[in-house]
């Protein structure tokens, strides 16, 4: 798809010359908008603490994979605030990898370490919800 010119509709018709200002300051506006919402949100992904949304995230597998206790929230609930966290941490490694590949580095370290613990407890979320259900079929 080419570009239209600035000075045409999309019907091919002249523009008056006012509308062309118009228009054109719009897409000035656009882009000066585009950069600030940019730089905001560098801004907040610089303020957020990675290993701290690793530790939100522990605690939302411990609620959620708890044998013992069934988890205050929804099920549902716990996988959308997991994923959003999760999400926002993967936006922050993004940052750190190109802006400081060290810590970057150790952020995978950290993240790799999150991956194995939660699934480590996945599985003894589900060892125990076997051992209950065969119980139950004991009795």
């Amino acid at each position: 798809m080419g570009r239209r010119s600035i000075n045409t509709t999309k019907s091919g018709k002249f523009m008056n010359p006012t509308d062309q200002f118009r228009k054109e300051a719009r897409k000035r506006e656009l882009k000066k908008n585009k950069k600030q919402r940019f730089l905001v949100r560098h801004a907040v992904l610089k303020g957020k603490d990675p290993m701290k949304l690793l530790q939100e995230m522990e605690v939302i597998d411990k609620m959620e994979y708890n044998p013992l206790e069934a988890p205050s929230l929804n099920e549902k609930v716990l996988r959308d605030k997991r994923k959003k966290l999760l999400e926002t941490f993967v936006r922050v490694l993004r940052l750190y990898d190109k802006e400081n590949p060290e810590y970057g580095i150790e952020l995978k370290k950290a993240q790799a370490e999150y991956e194995k613990k939660r699934t480590q407890m996945h599985i003894y979320y589900g060892k125990c919800r076997l051992l209950y259900r065969v119980f139950i079929d004991i009795l």
